[in-house]
């Protein structure tokens, strides 16, 4: 009774929720999972399997990050990647789930609810279609208050242009569609080295304020910046260092 208990909550979790949606979008659903206490290898060992087996293409794709740091560390967090609503909607993973309930979710507590994103394209920079995971993750995961979104994106599409137009940095930015608070948002760096995480800007003396303001106007980062960081609720604004599990992850063809 038990298991099926747990396989029913595990399928309510795949069920994304009526809020923000578009067929045009590219969508991840995430969900974070604890070992119980002296069984993380063979949470990972079962999980591993487990992938290899269904998850194993660009089609079914997911990775799983270790979170390092924070009130969440130690825990893992697996990543359906780049999904259609077609797929989230409508793939069938009846099999897959049960497979996961009857030889997974025994060494493993509870997880906490499963959340779904999309990514924003246009907040992308230096991100590559069904490329390799990354090694690390610095995620910083914020709440925009309502009435503060049109500061918020401002700056964030300011923002992300220099970054496109004068750095390698890759990062991206989801924003939340279902499971979580509407103005939730994940900034994610993505990189291999840690020495390297922010990337390097197209020549040594380049700075990003000054190429801020030679584009959008006089003092207009200290201007955007300042709004920016008000649009944060009180409680929104945190950051976590995740690494790659690539035994519990598709690593691409």
């Amino acid at each position: 009774m038990k298991r099926i208990l747990t396989l029913l909550f595990i399928l309510l979790l795949a069920l994304p929720g009526f809020s923000q949606t578009n067929p045009n979008w590219e969508y991840y659903r995430t969900m974070r999972w604890k070992a119980k206490t002296g069984q993380a290898d063979d949470f990972k060992k079962a999980a591993a399997k487990k992938t290899q087996m269904f998850n194993n293409s660009p089609e079914n794709a997911i990775v799983t990050y270790q979170i390092m740091t924070g009130s969440d560390q130690g825990m893992f967090e697996r990543v359906q990647v780049a999904r259609t609503l077609d797929n989230l909607y409508n793939a069938d993973n009846t099999k897959e789930l049960e497979y996961w309930a009857k030889n997974v979710t025994q060494f493993a507590e509870n997880p906490e609810g499963g959340k779904i994103w999309w990514r924003i394209k246009g907040w992308s920079a230096n991100w590559e279609e069904g490329g390799t995971p990354s090694k690390y993750m610095d995620v910083q995961i914020i709440t925009i208050k309502t009435a503060n979104t049109s500061d918020f994106r401002r700056y964030m599409t300011r923002r992300m242009d220099i970054i496109k137009e004068n750095s390698t940095r890759k990062i991206a930015v989801f924003k939340i569609s279902s499971g979580g608070q509407l103005g939730e948002f994940r900034i994610i760096t993505f990189f291999d080295d840690p020495m390297k995480a922010m990337g390097e800007w197209k020549s040594e003396d380049f700075d990003f304020e000054d190429a801020y303001n030679e584009k959008y106007g006089f003092n207009a980062y200290m201007t955007d910046r300042d709004l920016y960081t008000k649009a944060f609720e009180i409680y929104g604004n945190l950051v976590e260092t995740h690494k790659l599990v690539p035994e519990m992850s598709f690593m691409g063809n």
